[in-house]
């Protein structure tokens, strides 16, 4: 049987945190090559629950619904960014954890590495620098968001043979063909697939997903670039999954991870579907829903489904920026959206709006403004930096006015 080593990468940054953070592409990948008859083999280096890390005595412990600190160690700043007065860390394994890792996985025909952000490229090409010493003649091959976003980049400077970019299972089959494994993926993997937790000896919490991509354009965000298009599960799937996790691994919280999983009627349905089936769990919502979609049934549904996370897109209270960057929301919708969750029964425990800083038009009288609207309506700001995604329309605008 073929072995195919999949490898979640470090993170090399000034800071990191594990805000439920699970590669989840190559979790989807695991149940793919299972469905082919190839045997997954995976190592993820931002594992906090790895039994091995606490025989090295360096493991974790949890701080709210499963989120935590990774382990970390300072380590050299790139020239890049020497000038920058912060420390250079690699979050995740000890690099001795990944090498025992490496050396205990058995012979493999490939190595899959996954990537996240662009600008976490150093832990990738740092990664891929310990397997090729461990793996010595083993291909490595690169896919995830930074392969795709960057490819040119991630051939020139990640130190893997081959780069797959690309969403769904289209990376997939350029890397088997790569390896000259004669496979064929004639099955809808989001229908047919899930994420597959198996790996994972004792994972706290899991994140899934019931949506692709999403149906708006803002000029900020690269979903509809990775996606082409909004795709839906089905809900009864989805939910006997959730069902399946929590029976087999015990876990305290799920986390949805959608781009836009308040559009369409998939997420009431999947409201109804957990309710009848008695679902006892914490969900998540970190991505930022759309407040748009947020009316009194799907607060009450959330409330009732013992949501204790909810993050709200709000990016600004600005309408001409709100507008120019995708007109996703208003500030009208905001308000009504956060006045459907107090009717409910949220509280600024649990609910809180995504603002952004530095938007390319964006005035600091707007930032406070957004401020003040948050606390005005008792909602926690979580204030995100700007940062310019590759592919974006704000990212072409930037390059053509010579900004960078």
């Amino acid at each position: 049987m073929k072995r195919i080593l999949l490898v979640n990468p470090w993170i090399e940054d000034v800071s990191a945190y594990d805000y439920w953070l699970k590669p989840l592409g190559l979790l989807y990948i695991a149940s793919a090559l299972k469905h082919l008859g190839i045997e997954p083999v995976l190592i993820d280096c931002l594992d906090r629950y790895d039994l091995e890390l606490a025989s090295f005595g360096a493991r974790r412990g949890d701080r709210h619904f499963g989120t935590g600190k990774f382990l970390e160690e300072e380590i050299a700043k790139p020239h890049s960014i020497a000038s920058i007065p912060r420390k250079f860390k690699r979050f995740g394994f000890p690099e001795e954890v990944l090498r025992r890792k490496l050396r205990g996985s058995g012979s493999v025909d490939g190595v899959f590495v996954t990537s996240m952000m662009t600008y976490w490229h150093y832990g990738v090409s740092d990664t891929i620098r310990v397997i090729r010493e461990e793996k010595s003649g083993i291909p490595i091959l690169l896919g995830g968001v930074y392969a795709t976003l960057l490819p040119d980049h991630a051939r020139q400077y990640s130190g893997a043979d081959f780069v797959c970019p690309g969403t769904g299972m289209k990376p997939l089959e350029k890397a088997l063909a790569y390896l000259g494994i004669d496979s064929t993926l004639q099955f809808d993997w989001f229908e047919d697939l899930d994420p597959d937790y198996s790996i994972y000896e004792s994972p706290r919490y899991a994140v899934v997903i019931t949506s692709l991509g999403c149906p708006f354009r803002c000029t900020y965000c690269a979903s509809s670039f990775l996606w082409n298009g909004f795709f839906s599960r089905d809900s009864v799937r989805t939910a006997e999954y959730i069902e399946f996790l929590i029976e087999t691994k015990h876990l305290s919280d799920v986390v949805f991870f959608d781009d836009a999983i308040l559009v369409g009627n998939g997420f009431k349905e999947l409201m109804r579907e957990i309710q009848n089936r008695r679902i006892g769990t914490r969900f998540h919502l970190p991505n930022g829903v759309h407040a748009r979609f947020l009316d009194m049934e799907t607060a009450g549904l959330m409330f009732e489904n013992n949501f204790k996370t909810i993050k709200i897109g709000l990016e600004t209270s600005d309408p001409a920026l709100q507008n120019a960057t995708g007109g996703k929301v208003s500030s009208r919708d905001f308000y009504q959206a956060i006045q459907n969750l107090s009717e409910a029964g949220f509280t600024s425990r649990e609910v809180s709006a995504y603002i952004m800083m530095n938007l390319p038009g964006q005035s600091e009288k707007d930032i406070l403004n957004s401020l003040e609207v948050c606390e005005e309506l008792g909602v926690n700001p979580s204030v995100n930096e700007f940062t310019p995604i590759p592919g974006t329309a704000q990212w072409k605008d930037l390059v053509d006015r010579g900004m960078f």
